[in-house]
């Protein structure tokens, strides 16, 4: 197998780690929110956290008392756990998807640290470690950080995932915003809208662009792109001769 052909077996295998990486994120969260029973998990209300929360009872969190059982909260953990692994897999898989320059490198080595902030979600669930488990959740800004370079990076040679990606970081980072002030203030600045919507508004469109970037890279690798061409860049997308030389000029 010649070089084109083992970068677009890596970019089919770290596109399909993007898309799990999501899928089973959103399936455990069902699964485990399903067997709460007395209390019934709020998704507005509750902390995600609160799915892997391994006691029963009232929990305070920023000022926040709710009372938690979750049954299944080795399902979530384990989720939490494999979402980091998978990211890891999938950006080292896909690290020459992106442009050769500085700006790319800094977001792809932001992905890989988001994923293991995943990691140490569930390894130190909100009950047993609330300090490390605070630092693991700053994968929620690390990850849309890590979508807002990335997409800067892109914004010559693929305008299309340039835009999408910086509303995705907006989106997340803004929600992020709101997330930490409801933390703070111990309610939340919106009304209606609970400490787990917020979270998941800061959280979600990471993961929905992962999917994208997912399907992305599997198209890109599995269509007409596959052999490469020279009219391409870095990450094989045709760019007209002026983009290229702007694309260059931003390095």
């Amino acid at each position: 197998m010649n070089a084109v052909g083992r970068r677009n077996r890596a970019w089919i295998w770290g596109g399909f780690a993007f898309i799990a990486t999501t899928l089973q994120y959103f399936v455990a969260q069902v699964v485990t929110s399903a067997a709460w029973k007395d209390p019934s998990y709020n998704w507005n209300r509750n902390y995600i956290s609160d799915l892997g929360n391994t006691a029963c009872g009232d929990f305070s969190l920023a000022g926040h008392v709710s009372r938690v059982c979750s049954p299944k909260h080795g399902v979530m953990n384990a989720s939490f756990m494999l979402s980091g692994v998978l990211l890891i897999i999938g950006a080292l898989l896909l690290w020459h998807l992106w442009p050769r320059t500085k700006l790319a490198r800094a977001g792809e080595f932001l992905l890989l640290l988001a994923g293991l902030l995943k990691i140490m979600v569930g390894l130190a669930p909100e009950n047993r470690n609330l300090s490390l488990h605070t630092i693991g959740a700053t994968n929620l800004v690390i990850g849309s950080v890590a979508v807002l370079l990335l997409s800067l990076a892109v914004r010559h040679s693929h305008p299309v995932v340039h835009w999408l990606g910086i509303l995705t970081s907006v989106v997340g980072l803004v929600g992020g915003t709101l997330f930490t002030m409801s933390q703070r203030a111990g309610h939340s600045p919106i009304p209606g809208l609970g400490v787990g919507g917020l979270e998941r508004l800061a959280g979600y469109p990471f993961n929905l662009w992962m999917v994208g970037i997912g399907l992305l890279a599997i198209a890109r690798a599995s269509g007409p792109l596959r052999s490469g061409s020279h009219t391409g860049d870095a990450t094989g997308v045709p760019v007209s001769p002026e983009a290229r030389h702007a694309h260059r000029a931003g390095k």
